[in-house]
């Protein structure tokens, strides 16, 4: 299989929602498993420069919670957790998302912020590709405009090399 740069293509629509697509050549369960089996997102979910997804739990059905943290060389960690919304096996994947900035004030068990953002990932097969649809809807446009200043798509198109290095190896 070759690996093929495929982009990240953005779409704003209204002031809180973001979609994003990305075409991986791998087939549909492969690319599903690698965005919810621990043991492949470690592989190539990379945060910001020079951290490592240190923690990656999760229960992996619907009102199950999942916690990922980046961790930093130094030791500093930040993340997001959330609760599944919809896990339709390898079709479909929905999620709440919560940010995790502060480590000393972080309770895992504290109710979600009801302003939390809505995300899902459709998983489509098209020939010998694998569609990706990410829907984002953040809670505010406010934070819709920091994240896309702040270079989410960017961040994203990075990861997704990294997992077509992966699908090369394990297809």
């Amino acid at each position: 299989m070759k690996t093929e740069k495929n982009e990240v293509k953005m779409e704003i629509r209204g002031e809180t929602e973001v979609v994003f697509t990305r075409y991986f050549s791998a087939p549909r369960a492969l690319v599903f498993d690698c965005h919810t089996k621990p043991e492949l997102m470690r592989r190539w979910l990379i945060g910001p420069e020079g951290m490592v997804l240190e923690t990656c739990e999760q229960d992996l059905k619907v009102g199950g919670k999942y916690l990922y943290l980046y961790m930093d060389s130094q030791g500093n960690k930040s993340g997001v957790y959330g609760t599944f919304k919809e896990v339709i096996i390898p079709e479909k994947l929905a999620n709440s998302e919560n940010y995790v900035m502060d480590m000393s004030t972080f309770d895992p068990n504290a109710p979600e912020d009801p302003g939390a953002t809505f995300e899902s990932r459709t998983f489509t097969t098209e020939g010998d590709k694998t569609l990706m649809t990410h829907l984002c809807r953040y809670g505010s446009a406010e934070v819709c405009k920091m994240m896309l200043e702040t270079g989410a798509a960017d961040g994203m198109a990075e990861c997704y090399l990294e997992l077509d290095k992966l699908l090369v190896e394990i297809v």
